[in-house]
C-alpha cells in the first residue's frame, strides 16, 4: 500500500498532520476556516478527535498545528465528497486494517 498520507503518532495514538490532509483534499478554503468549519459542523472535539500544538515561526508569529485521529481523518475525507476525499478515505480504512493486523 502506497503511503499517501503520513501517518504519525503523537502521544500514543495514529494522528494525521491536519494540514497535509487539507493539501491532498485540495480544499480551496484556508487551512484555519477549513479546520475551524469542520470541527463546529461535525462536534469534533480536542483531545478526543484531535490535538493542537502552538509552534513559533521564523517571523516571530505563531501557528497552531493539529492532528487528527486517523477516524477524523477517515471522516473529513468523506464529507468533501470529492474524488480526494473518496481516495483518502479508502486509504484511511486499508491502514486501520493493517493496523489492527499487526496487533
Amino acid at each position: 500500500m502506497n503511503e499517501i498520507i503520513k501517518i504519525e503518532r503523537v502521544e500514543g495514538r495514529e494522528t494525521v498532520s491536519a494540514r497535509d490532509l487539507h493539501s491532498f483534499l485540495e480544499v480551496q478554503s484556508k487551512f484555519a476556516d477549513w479546520f475551524k468549519n469542520r470541527v463546529e459542523k461535525y462536534g469534533f472535539e480536542e483531545t478526543a478527535d484531535f490535538l493542537s500544538f502552538s509552534k513559533n515561526l521564523e517571523s516571530g508569529g505563531r501557528q497552531v498545528e493539529y492532528f487528527v485521529t486517523v477516524e477524523m481523518a477517515k471522516e473529513l475525507s468523506m464529507v468533501e465528497n470529492n474524488e480526494k476525499g473518496q481516495i483518502a478515505r479508502r486509504y484511511f480504512i486499508e491502514c486501520e486494517k493493517q493496523l489492527k493486523k499487526a496487533f
